[in-house]
């Protein structure tokens, strides 16, 4: 009896996968529908994810995205582009833009941007992207920004710029802190996945974060200060 319930569960798991017309990929990463990702990466002066889209239709699909705004901070500005840039007041796209059966989008066809302005801290979004005319053709995902926070009045927290850059076997960082401020460095990929974190226990020194693990690529190490990110470098890993 178990194993049949076992069965029929797994079968009706194919089925829903099976089905399932649309994907977020990014550089052979395949997202789980709505997954969240962080967002680090700054590209002049806004905080920019590329996202790619891949049909697993054996049809043509008219793809459309769309915003929701989870939780966005006061004062910051954000916008998507899919086939064109949209005014940060549309949040749905139009036209639809056309994905071919079996196609996977470029990394530059979707990209979603925001901009901090005057606000710190974190914002989520979630985005969808379907077919209108396509039942259960729609995933989701969902982004958070995250932007320098203000540590306080009479608190202090810096970091230096990564070197060497690029990195090959291990890279520096040198960092000072208030007293009693509890630190840490934290380094994120471009998926937004943590790859690296080492707590900061001296008010001033060099932490030194092994790469020779990780694969080639840009990475962006956060100096974050009770848990809150106050600080972003980037750097490269390169072997």
């Amino acid at each position: 009896m178990k194993k049949s319930i076992f069965t029929l569960a797994f079968l009706a798991v194919m089925a829903f996968a099976s089905a399932q017309s649309l994907q977020f990929e990014l550089n052979g990463h395949v997202f789980a529908n709505d997954e969240m990702v962080f967002c680090f990466n700054e590209e002049y002066g806004e905080l920019v994810q590329h996202m790619q889209i891949r049909n697993l239709s054996d049809n043509d699909l008219n793809v459309v995205v769309e915003r929701d705004e989870v939780s966005v901070a006061e004062g910051s500005i954000n916008y998507f582009c899919w086939g064109m840039c949209f005014s940060p007041t549309v949040s749905v796209s139009r036209p639809p833009v056309p994905v071919a059966a079996g196609e996977l989008t470029g990394e530059d066809a979707l990209a979603f941007h925001y901009m901090p302005e005057e606000s710190t801290g974190s914002s989520s979004i979630r985005y969808y992207a379907y077919d209108p005319d396509v039942e259960d053709s729609r995933i989701s995902i969902i982004i958070v920004f995250n932007s320098s926070e203000n540590v306080g009045e009479n608190v202090f927290a810096d970091m230096g710029c990564a070197y060497p850059n690029p990195a090959s076997s291990a890279v520096h960082f040198n960092y000072e802190l208030s007293a009693g401020v509890r630190a840490s460095v934290a380094v994120y990929n471009l998926l937004g996945q943590e790859v690296l974190k080492q707590d900061l226990d001296a008010m001033q020194g060099q932490v030194v974060l092994s790469v020779t693990d990780l694969t080639e690529g840009i990475y962006f190490c956060n100096l974050k200060v009770d848990g809150r990110t106050v600080k972003t470098e980037k750097f490269i890993v390169r072997k």
